[in-house]
């Protein structure tokens, strides 16, 4: 299982970016619910809580070899209310659903503002 960061989609007030994960394997395999995500500085100590769940959990997602699933963040962007922004990040560190071990991907400048960090549960596809 490989992970990379999508695309950044902002609009409306909200900060979506797509966890991507992608089987490397020979064999199928599935993720079911939501990934666990924290954000760490540059010497890999966390910045703040966890992310919390957003959302229905969906069905499982079946990947092939080659196939990808993603899981998108959400935060608020900065100034949509009083709460300040934490410092921006500089890796994000995922368990991905059903795993005791993590990844960890280039956080892109990502940080969460307004109080709001919350992970989608996993979907086919690479959109989030």
């Amino acid at each position: 299982m490989t992970l990379a960061v999508g695309r950044k989609d902002i609009g409306a007030g909200n900060v979506y970016l797509p966890l991507v994960f992608t089987n490397k394997s020979s064999t199928t395999c599935t993720l079911t619910g939501y990934p666990g995500v924290s954000l760490l500085d540059s010497t890999g100590a966390v910045i703040g809580d966890p992310a919390t769940r957003r959302g229905p959990t969906r069905s499982p997602v079946s990947l092939p070899p080659g196939g990808s699933a993603s899981s998108s963040l959400h935060t608020l962007n900065e100034g949509m209310n009083d709460t300040p922004c934490r410092r921006t990040a500089a890796r994000i560190r995922v368990y991905p659903p059903d795993s005791f071990d993590a990844m960890t991907v280039s956080a892109r400048s990502f940080r969460v503002c307004g109080g709001v960090f919350e992970v989608e549960t996993t979907q086919s596809g690479t959109g989030g």
